[in-house]
């Protein structure tokens, strides 16, 4: 059985990897800037039985030695409960991570990479950190730590890409896309919504292992094959934070998926033969629909842009895609960090907390974002 402490940016990943393992969840405690030692102090009790507890230390607001205390209980009424640590603020050195594991404590976990603290936590779970796991806590630093600490936004965004035409790049350009997104620490599939069979060539060029859910890793991304409905409803119930719809050239008849994703990518070109086939796409959709489409154009030169961008009207939510010739190891897109401001982290600097200073209450910014207006 395991308890869990945490706060809503962390929440799906950790819920979702516990529950995977088929544990049994008891007693979930989601709330951003709770009291972990009161609570402790008032209910050890309830935590008769339990085998594992996880403690998220950016969702607590005591201070390093309030947490020690509230461990050093836990660890007095019942040793045989794994304590499990994640704390992102914290780096080795850290004299808070040295009592910890001074106190026995092993299971420790400082990233704030999605996929690292999914994989580790359930290493954590199903076998337990070693000291030698463990033992880069075991020294501190004596002055306080500046931490250049990135926080994340847990979302489930869904993120549709489509081309104006059969090999436009749509694939091409979704891979580079994925490895931004995967870059920035999160968990991303990249699901084939297509019948070209092109990511069946990958995974045989890569020989690498496909799973039983029809998806192979590559990257540190999973690439799902020929996704029918009901694939991308399992895909959904996964703890990915970004998942990438390939939907190869857009049609009548895959339009309508198309516009249920939340960003909608269209490749597009603009040399003379590619440009019959640009302007069929827009008797297909409303103004207003054509509107929250983010046009992506293709081998464009510099000189020509700006005719472009005219030619688009008031549909300006306009860029211009830069080659990548090895797309498995570049994750450069063209404007993703505008494009995506909304969803992208927020940089935030972090000092370590020392004697009995309160833990920095970290400003989230919810609902804020940073959205290309659109000019209708």
């Amino acid at each position: 059985m395991t308890i869990y402490f945490t706060g809503s940016t962390f929440n799906q990943v950790i819920h979702d990897t516990i529950e995977s393992m088929d544990e049994m969840i008891v007693d979930p405690h989601v709330e951003d800037h709770q009291d972990f030692y009161k609570y402790i102090k008032q209910n050890i009790a309830s935590l008769q039985g339990m085998d594992q507890l996880v403690i998220d230390c950016t969702a607590v607001l005591n201070t390093d030695e309030e947490l020690l205390a509230a461990f050093e209980m836990i660890r007095t009424m019942y040793d045989g409960i794994r304590i499990i640590i994640f704390a992102p603020d914290y780096k080795p050195g850290s004299p808070f991570l040295k009592k910890c594991f001074e106190m026995g404590i092993l299971n420790i976990i400082t990233t704030d990479d999605y996929k690292i603290l999914q994989d580790e936590l359930v290493y954590c779970i199903k076998k337990g950190m070693s000291y030698r796991d463990a033992a880069k806590y075991k020294d501190s630093v004596p002055e306080k730590i500046s931490v250049k600490h990135t926080r994340k936004t847990v979302m489930k965004r869904m993120i549709g890409i489509a081309g104006t035409c059969e090999n436009i790049g749509v694939t091409h350009n979704a891979i580079v896309l994925a490895n931004f997104f995967r870059q920035k620490g999160y968990m991303v599939a990249l699901v084939e919504k297509n019948n070209s069979g092109a990511f069946e060539t990958i995974c045989s060029a890569f020989d690498e292992k496909t799973y039983e859910d029809g998806y192979y890793t590559l990257n540190g991304i999973d690439y799902y094959t020929d996704a029918n409905d009901e694939k991308i409803q399992m895909v959904q119930e996964h703890p990915y934070n970004v998942i990438l719809m390939d939907f190869g050239c857009l049609t009548e008849e895959n339009k309508d998926a198309f516009e249920r994703c939340e960003d909608r990518l269209l490749i597009a070109g603009a040399r003379p033969w590619e440009m019959e086939d640009t302007n069929r796409i827009f008797p297909l959709a409303s103004r207003d629909v054509l509107a929250k489409y983010v046009f992506c154009f293709n081998f464009v030169p510099t000189s020509e842009q700006e005719a472009i961008r005219d030619g688009m009207g008031t549909l300006d939510n306009v860029h211009f895609l830069t080659y990548t010739e090895r797309p498995f190891e570049q994750a450069d897109f063209s404007d993703a960090a505008h494009i995506f401001a909304e969803i992208l982290p927020e940089e935030v600097d972090v000092k370590e907390k020392t004697g009995i200073l309160k833990k920095l209450l970290h400003k989230r910014q919810e609902g804020e974002g940073n959205r290309v207006p659109f000019k209708m």
